[in-house]
């Protein structure tokens, strides 16, 4: 089953100019339901989560992977002070996107800390891999892939998760980031990817 899921994606007020800033927080926002989107799709192909933190844990992995996608598509369209701002902003407000709802969900405490150390250490293992136009390549989706099976672990039903996730809910995950972000983009005098 193809991931489908109806993100927000545009201003209420068309013709306003949005700043970099509002765009980035919106868009932690489509990134964080792409995620939970993804999730919930892994469960309805009847995959099987042990605990509410190993769903967290893998809306946690898509996100940073989507954090950097979205580095990667605007790279070319932003200066360096704003690629800076934009990505910042984004891994900030995706952190607070997971404090919530690891909170509602598991336990207080510090859960942001531990996202941004994550990202940090996965955009650096992300940026030696190929993306080109406007794809993550084959070992970027792979090593989301296995970050995945790792959490899932290999049971006999969850064997086939990274299949899933490379195959199927990746290529779908991208494809509703770059519409998100397209459609935002417009609204900043930035040119669409």
């Amino acid at each position: 089953m193809a991931l489908n899921t109806r993100i927000r994606s545009k201003w209420k007020k068309s013709g306003r100019e949005t700043t970099l800033g509002e765009n980035s927080v919106a868009l932690a926002y489509i990134v964080w339901q792409i995620a939970l989107a993804t999730a919930k799709n892994l469960h309805k192909e009847d995959f099987e989560y042990e605990s509410d933190d190993q769903r967290i844990d893998i809306i946690a992995e898509i996100m940073i992977f989507l954090v950097h996608i979205a580095d990667r598509l605007t790279y070319p369209l932003f200066n360096h002070q704003e690629r800076i701002e934009f990505i910042e902003t984004l891994g900030k407000e995706t952190a607070r996107h997971l404090q919530r709802n690891k909170e509602e969900i598991i336990t207080r405490g510090d859960h942001t800390s531990h996202y941004i150390n994550r990202l940090n250490q996965r955009i650096t293992e992300y940026g030696g891999c190929s993306f080109e136009e406007q794809q993550p390549g084959h070992q970027m989706t792979r090593a989301l892939g296995e970050k995945i099976q790792d959490i899932m672990g290999d049971s006999q039903t969850n064997r086939w998760v990274m299949e899933q996730v490379m195959g199927i809910d990746i290529p779908k995950a991208v494809q509703n980031l770059k519409q998100g972000l397209n459609n935002l983009l417009k609204s900043s005098n930035k040119t669409k990817l």
